[in-house]
């Protein structure tokens, strides 16, 4: 999703009216002089505030510049979250999977979402370090981190509208609340839009389609199951033990959810996967939606358009079976 920048673009458009006079050449000289020592009058006024302006400047105290917050994200949702709050100065470093939006990929990497390089990441001299989750750090840098005050800050969204609070609160912590603000108040409209849509028809049983071999599923995990309300519809494997299990075929096809939704890049692996479950749960092309991944399971900003458009799919499907 190409987040757009709210800008306000205030026109005025000034109008004067021009009044013809006709005088005697005296009332004529009389105007030119009257205008003549306003203007002078002007001018001197206009020294005068100069001269103010010069004398306080002289006798105030010396501005101290202070540099600007060095953040690093650990999370390619965290990278857009940044970028969204107009935070991507800040930027120094990214985790390799940061490939979102493009100007992302330029920037330094310090690790992946597992495994994180603490001598490259403390070489760099943040101010802030925005991680996933705590295991993605460790006990020791996290140590480090305390001991040469770096800030480290966690987002890991866990509802829709925890993603425009994350845009906000780097918009603070980066002191960008100027583009973050109206950014976050756009993406809380977006969802609130979301929401106040009531779908129509009854509530459809989905499987969400994560790998094929093996055979894997997103369970509980609170943030899709929003999304999946959202759009009202339930999860068959919401109840699950784990939050992505692998799951066997014949478990799948006792549970025949009405709906797969999938996420795949490329199309013959789509194609490959639409003549699977059409042959084992007899589904029309209809009942399988296939979304963009990085928008969908990484818990960003495209999350909320994602979730606009599986929630357009799942109206399209009700539409045919009703």
């Amino acid at each position: 999703m190409g987040l757009p920048i709210l800008t306000q673009a205030q026109e005025q458009d000034s109008l004067q009216s021009q009044a013809q006079i006709q005088a005697q050449p005296e009332a004529q000289t009389q105007t030119q002089t009257s205008t003549k020592q306003s203007t002078q009058e002007v001018q001197s006024q206009q020294q005068d505030k100069k001269a103010q302006n010069a004398a306080a400047e002289q006798d105030a105290p010396p501005t101290t510049t202070v540099a600007p917050a060095r953040a690093i994200s650990l999370a390619p949702h965290i990278t857009e979250i940044l970028f969204a709050a107009g935070a991507q100065d800040h930027l120094i470093a990214v985790d390799s999977s940061s490939d979102y939006p493009p100007a992302a990929k330029d920037l330094p990497r310090v690790g992946d979402a597992l495994r994180v390089n603490p001598e490259r990441l403390l070489e760099l001299k943040p101010d802030q370090v925005w991680a996933w989750q705590a295991n993605q750090i460790g006990p020791e840098l996290q140590r480090q981190l305390q001991q040469t005050h770096i800030s480290l800050i966690f987002a890991a969204p866990e509802k829709l509208d925890d993603i425009p609070a994350f845009v906000r609160l780097a918009g603070d912590s980066l002191d960008t609340a100027d583009v973050a603000v109206p950014i976050a108040a756009l993406l809380d409209n977006q969802i609130a839009a979301l929401r106040h849509n009531s779908r129509l028809g009854e509530t459809v049983s989905v499987f969400l389609e994560i790998g094929s071999e093996p055979l894997y599923t997103l369970a509980r995990d609170p943030l899709i199951q929003d999304v999946l309300n959202t759009c009202k519809a339930q999860n068959i494997y919401a109840h699950h033990a784990a939050v992505a299990p692998t799951i066997s075929l014949e478990d799948v096809l006792h549970k025949r959810p009405q709906v797969v939704i999938m996420a795949y890049r490329d199309p013959a692996q789509l194609r490959a996967r639409h003549l699977f479950w059409e042959k084992h749960l007899g589904l029309s092309p209809h009942a399988l939606l296939n979304l963009n991944p990085d928008a969908l399971y990484r818990p960003g900003p495209r999350l909320i358009e994602a979730t606009r458009e599986l929630c357009e799919q799942l109206d399209r499907y009700r539409a045919q079976v009703s």
